[in-house]
């Protein structure tokens, strides 16, 4: 994979860090930092980075992105049954993500049990109508154990958005719960085109021809609020002021309680995240069934893959990197002769994989979250449109914007937009899983294609 510049110069300076710590001779430090084959530049901290530390947290490692990650669902429809429909797949989808069909209405009890206690949460404080009928009908036992725990801690108040939540029986919908939100994040209908690893495959319920359902998603406007409020604690803790050109490091010795309230709030927005990317699924699911029929829908794993990790007595920060447990950490689970399942998407009309992860040490047992950008987004706009827009009109997205019916002016204010996302802005994603398999940290189980994806 090629190295830039830019990323590595920019995670220099994030491990000034350590040089701020021995300065103030605080009981913290860096102990390991790996990065992943789609390591690219970002805001603040690399894309693709993994840091492991000893007594310290940066927050701010994490971003405003917080509890960000990816969603597989197994369907029991095959690409020849679904086919036949995409057509009124698509105006179904489009009414459900962006025309006001979500459905998920919410009292202020729900809104507090999904940040306090995530899923489980959730599932604790049913509601009635819409997609709750959905959520009624999946594998309680199974959405638990196939997630990834850290998502799971139960947090003991609550740290402001007393506003989104509202009074505690008045039932509400909102802009935050099932939204997409921008950017690369998307929900895709796919198909396993290969099987790479028969035996994993086949305990994973993973079958070629099969229909599967990925979702990328994170916090939005919950995950924005808890990246800063997490950040300010970081600072305030600094009696003599933060120290400049770092990430503002939070020193569990100096500031426990500060410590404790950052971890939390980032912890309600992981919440958050994981919630949402359920309700997204089930909105691709009443979709689905409201074309074809009643089908299986039994979720593989919900991971991060921005967010902070307790190992032991340390502390994993991932920034678009996703966990690659392997058996050693996952007995006495579902996938303790497997590993973790590792979900690695490609660029918006490229193939996706479904990977085992290693155990990985040296790589603090992480794997690559995607393709990885090769243009900023700002570079991204100087790609060619026509070849743009003839991948547009070849592949099906779905946006707010008809795409085949709108007006040729709003057609081109909404490619601008949509370029961001190009195909050419990523890396070819055969590298990236190539790298990873040879490396070590993951090993491939099966290869997804397209059908369908869907962008805020």
């Amino acid at each position: 994979m090629p190295l830039e510049a830019r990323a590595v110069n920019e995670l220099l300076k994030v491990l000034d860090i350590q040089r701020a710590l021995e300065d103030s001779d605080l009981p913290a430090r860096i102990e390991r930092v790996a990065v992943t084959p789609d390591f690219h530049k970002g805001a603040g901290i690399p894309v693709g980075t993994v840091m492991q530390t000893g007594g310290f947290i940066p927050p701010a490692a994490v971003g405003h992105d917080v509890g960000c990650g990816m969603r597989l669902h197994l369907t029991s429809l095959t690409h020849d049954a679904l086919e036949p429909h995409l057509d009124a797949l698509e105006h179904q989808l489009r009414a459900l993500f962006f025309e006001g069909r979500r459905q998920i209405a919410l009292t202020g009890v729900q809104r507090q049990a999904v940040l306090l206690e995530g899923v489980s949460g959730l599932l604790q404080v049913p509601g009635q109508g819409g997609l709750w009928a959905e959520l009624r009908r999946q594998d309680w036992q199974r959405e638990l154990d196939h997630g990834d725990p850290a998502a799971r801690r139960q947090v003991p108040q609550l740290y402001g958005l007393r506003d989104w939540i509202g009074a505690p029986h008045d039932v509400t919908s909102d802009s935050q719960s099932g939204s997409l939100g921008g950017g690369n994040h998307f929900a895709e209908i796919q198909v396993v085109h290969r099987i790479l690893d028969p035996v994993a495959a086949h305990q994973w319920g993973l079958k070629k021809g099969m229909v599967s359902v990925m979702i990328h998603s994170g916090a939005l406007g919950v995950g924005h609020f808890a990246g800063q409020m997490a950040q300010r604690l970081a600072r305030d803790a600094w009696s003599k002021g933060a120290p400049a050109g770092a990430l503002c490091p939070l020193v569990h010795a100096e500031a426990p309680q500060a410590f404790g309230d950052a971890l939390n709030v980032l912890q309600t927005a992981a919440h958050f995240a994981a919630v949402n990317r359920l309700w997204l699924a089930l909105m691709v699911k009443g979709a689905l069934e409201g074309l074809t029929r009643e089908l299986d829908f039994p979720l593989l794993y919900d991971a991060a893959h921005t967010f902070i990790w307790p190992r032991e007595d340390r502390w994993i920060h991932r920034k678009g990197a996703t966990p690659a447990r392997g058996f050693g950490d996952l007995q006495n689970t579902a996938f303790a002769s497997t590993g973790e399942p590792v979900l690695v998407p490609g660029s918006m009309g490229a193939s996706s994989f479904v990977l085992a992860g290693r155990e990985n040490t040296e790589a603090l047992w992480s794997a690559s979250h995607g393709a990885g950008r090769q243009r900023t987004r700002g570079g991204a706009m100087d790609g060619d449109d026509q070849a743009f827009a003839q991948f547009l009109e070849d592949f099906r997205v779905v946006t707010p914007l008809d795409w085949k019916r709108a007006r040729q002016d709003i057609r081109q204010r909404k490619l601008a937009e949509l370029k961001e996302e190009a195909p050419f802005a990523y890396k070819e994603i055969g590298p990236v899983i190539e790298t990873l398999n040879e490396a070590g940290m993951a090993r491939s189980v099966a290869e997804l294609r397209p059908l369908l994806t869907v962008k805020g």
